[in-house]
């Protein structure tokens, strides 16, 4: 085998990276390629079929629709899954003796029915059924609340899929503790791939805090609203921003003074508002995966206000302001308000296990 090679196949397109799970893919990819590691892309994909800024990062990219018809929902195995099973990805990942990497516990329902003689990982991006029940709590439409809830449990019964392969990449220490203790030796911390390499944070004040985030996933509109209970009651000025314009959520933010909406139409005016805003302000009501919108708030914001939902590592935490209710959120807001940002050096050494030319190698050592 050749050690320098490697087969990824992706549970979405990666490119535009502009969600979470599309960062960690896209930039694991990049630094994969800075390395010198060829790369044979396979990518399921809905109505994400550009793939113009993959072409130079890949030696080969092969593309899979999803199946998406209604009566995946009754498969036993999870829609997730159901709609992402190709006896084409099987023939093609066996031309080559390339390791493989599943992206996601999504992409794994070719190992059902297929053995493999490459060495095989997934990356875990989160505990799918836990995810799929953080989804049932925040959802407000009772159809795709119920979806949510079945899709959970039929998650949990999936999940021993995982003993056929060789490794599982983590990205959380939740996850890490999680996988093994169900799988053993088989679990792997590798944090999270993302675009940054210098932190680009502006000493000084800003003039507003900052709430952003993809507003169609439930887990995010649930926050921004509460961000408008806890900004409601003060006088500090908060902006909302996404690429998602939600009207419930814009008529609610009329009501007060102090709240504005911004609709994001590109990266460089998000990078702008994460830039100049004075804190950071992160939410989540559900404790799965490391959200990369921290690294980004770190990398180029001020202060941070999170919960621990949002990341579970110690030395991260430690630059950040950690709270668990509304009370403690608006104090945090209040007192970070008259307090001068000065970048420190403790924040830099904090991020510099999140390399990802690092975390490529150290990817390629374990698969080799």
């Amino acid at each position: 085998m050749n050690n320098n090679e490697i087969q990824i196949v992706a549970f979405n397109n990666p490119y535009p990276p502009d969600f979470g799970g599309a960062i960690d893919v896209y930039y694991k990819i990049k630094a994969l390629k800075e390395i010198g590691v060829k790369i044979h892309l396979h990518i399921y994909y809905d109505d994400r079929n550009d793939v113009s800024g993959l072409t130079h990062l890949c030696e080969s990219i092969y593309l899979y629709k999803k199946d998406a018809k209604i009566t995946k929902h009754f498969s036993l195995l999870p829609y997730a899954v159901s709609s992402r099973i190709s006896n084409e990805l099987v023939d093609n990942l066996n031309k080559s003796e390339a390791p493989i990497l599943f992206e996601s516990v999504r992409t794994t329902g070719v190992l059902l029915h297929n053995q493999f003689n490459q060495k095989t990982a997934v990356r875990c991006h989160n505990i799918e059924s836990d995810y799929s029940f953080g989804l049932f709590k925040s959802e407000r439409n009772w159809i795709k609340k119920v979806a949510f809830l079945i899709e959970g449990c039929k998650f949990q019964y999936y999940e021993s899929v995982l003993e056929k392969v060789d490794f599982l990449f983590t990205l959380s220490f939740h996850e890490q503790s999680y996988y093994k203790k169900k799988f053993v030796s088989k679990s792997v911390f590798l944090p999270v791939f993302h675009n940054s390499e210098k932190i680009e944070s502006i000493n000084g004040f800003g003039t507003y805090a900052l709430y952003h985030g993809d507003l169609s996933v439930a887990d995010n509109l649930r926050s921004a609203f509460f961000m408008i209970s806890v900004f409601k009651d003060l006088n500090e000025p908060l902006i909302i921003a996404s690429s998602t314009i939600i009207p419930a959520l814009v008529n609610k933010i009329g009501a007060y003074k102090n709240i504005s909406f911004q609709h994001i139409a590109n990266k460089e005016q998000l990078d702008d508002l994460i830039q100049n805003a004075h804190i950071n302000v992160l939410y989540s009501f559900q404790n799965s995966g490391t959200k990369l919108k921290v690294f980004t708030a770190l990398y180029k914001g001020r202060h941070c206000i999170l919960n621990k939902n949002m990341i579970d590592d110690p030395d991260i935490l430690r630059h950040c302001d950690v709270v668990d209710n509304k009370n403690e959120y608006q104090m945090a807001i209040k007192r970070l308000f008259t307090k001068e940002f000065i970048l420190n050096e403790e924040r830099n050494a904090a991020l510099k296990k999140y390399d990802s030319q690092g975390n490529a190698s150290q990817l390629m050592k374990i698969l080799g």
